[in-house]
This record gives structure tokens, C-alpha cells and sequence, in this order.
């Protein structure tokens, strides 16, 4: 039996809350969960017609905003078990500032960016980000992050994957060397002005 007949005579129930949990524990802040592979499980089923793309999308994004939802209150309610390190750090004069100026893109962001997701969804909770505005920031995040990418999977297969790979490297690389030329102006312009 190959793979995606094996998928299409899965129970569409078992499938959806395989999907609701490893996207609650990849959104929860959790690193190394592959969240795509729940998604790409859900293609075949909806082509055989045993599950929608509203229905894919719907689980999806439940579990990645429930788990931010689960990982901001561990680090708002269990930051006491934050190294003190990592704590002093994260409620800095610093983070705060960049919390307060950047944090409603970095939240909705988060949820797509592996790397912020962890920091910006534990460092919400901690820095006592307001709680409804993280809430519905995480869910608009959560829904773009799902269902950009379970349309894409849905709509091209996994072929897609080495493509968006070297785009998403080429993209990060870009806003790399666009935050690199940012902060060497921002430090150019203070040098200047003293």
C-alpha cells in the first residue's frame, strides 16, 4: 500500500486531531515539530473527499493558536521557572522597547517564522504583553501561517517544498542584509550626530 492510499483510508477525525495536536505543540513555542507534515497528510484526504480545505485549514489553525495561546501563558504565568539569565534579558529596557514598538508584527510573524516563534510567544507572556491583544493577534498569525500553507500544499504537493526552501532562503538572507544596512545607518546617524 502506497503512502497516500494509506492516508486516504485514514479516519478523517483521527487525521484532524492529529493535525489539531501537533500544530497546538509546534505553535505552543515547542522547536523541531514539524508542523507541515500534519498539512500535507490532510492533501490526500481532501482530494478523496473526505475532508475540505475549510476543514484542513480550521484544525490547523486551532492547534497553532491554542498552542500559543497555551506557550504565552507559560511564560506569563511560569516565568519563575526562566533561568535568571534568560529572564534579566527578556525584561530588559531593551526587549521592552522592542516588545512595545514591533510586537503586534512580531506576534502575527511568529507564527510562521520558526525562528521568532519560540522567543516572541514565551517572551509576550513574560513581559506581560496585553492578553487580548495577543490572543487575537496570535489567531490572525495562526490563520495566515495555516492557510497560506495548506492551500499552497493542497494546490501544488510537496513538489513545491525545494522551491519555497530556496525562496525562504533567499528571502531571509534579503531581510538579513536589510536589518544589517538598518542598524549600520541607525549607528551612522548617531555617530553623526554627536
Amino acid at each position: 500500500m502506497d503512502l497516500q492510499a494509506w492516508l486516504t483510508a485514514l479516519d478523517p477525525l483521527a487525521l484532524h486531531a492529529a493535525t489539531f495536536l501537533l500544530l497546538f505543540l509546534e505553535g505552543g513555542g515547542i522547536p523541531g515539530i514539524p508542523g507541515v507534515l500534519p498539512m500535507l497528510a490532510q492533501v490526500p484526504m481532501i482530494e478523496a473527499g473526505h475532508t475540505t480545505l475549510a476543514e484542513a485549514i480550521f484544525w490547523g489553525t486551532l492547534g497553532n493558536w491554542l498552542g500559543s495561546v497555551a506557550g504565552y501563558s507559560v511564560g506569563r504565568w511560569g516565568k519563575r521557572l526562566i533561568p535568571a539569565q534568560w529572564l534579566s534579558r527578556l525584561e530588559s529596557e531593551q526587549a521592552r522597547e522592542a516588545i512595545a514598538r514591533w510586537g503586534p508584527l512580531a506576534i502575527v510573524a511568529s507564527r510562521t517564522i520558526g525562528s521568532l516563534r519560540t522567543p516572541v510567544t514565551f517572551g509576550a507572556g513574560a513581559l506581560e504583553y496585553p492578553f487580548a491583544a495577543y490572543i487575537g493577534l496570535s489567531l490572525i498569525g495562526a490563520l495566515i501561517h495555516i492557510g497560506v500553507w495548506q492551500v499552497i500544499l493542497w494546490r501544488f504537493g510537496i513538489e513545491i517544498l525545494p522551491y519555497i526552501e530556496r525562496a525562504g532562503g533567499s528571502i531571509a538572507a534579503g531581510l538579513a542584509a536589510a536589518a544589517a544596512l538598518y542598524f549600520l545607518w541607525r549607528w551612522w546617524r548617531g555617530r553623526a550626530a554627536a
